[in-house]
């Protein structure tokens, strides 16, 4: 679970860093009603990036662990392209 530990804390501070660099939107739940963990990019209304993980909990933690590095590759992505938007414009 550490390696699975660190995905969950590169999801959050990219999500964190998209919302105080930029102008997108983004919101991480984990709902342990519905053993769901769901991730969401928006830019206004448009959604960029969504993501969600059902029955959570009983998934097997290597594929766990895959879905986990998609979602990191994918926020990574949107970083980069931000970065370079505001790179070409300053």
């Amino acid at each position: 679970m550490d390696t699975n530990l660190s995905l969950f804390n590169q999801i959050n501070s990219i999500s964190y860093w998209l919302l105080i660099e930029s102008n997108y939107k983004s919101s991480i739940i984990l709902d342990s009603e519905k053993d769901t963990y769901y991730v969401n990019i928006k830019k206004g209304n448009q959604a960029l990036y969504t993501y969600c993980i059902n029955h959570f909990s009983k998934k097997n933690k290597n594929f766990l662990k895959f879905e986990l590095i998609g979602i990191v590759n994918s926020l990574l992505h949107i970083k980069q392209t931000v970065t370079e938007k505001q790179r070409y414009s300053a």
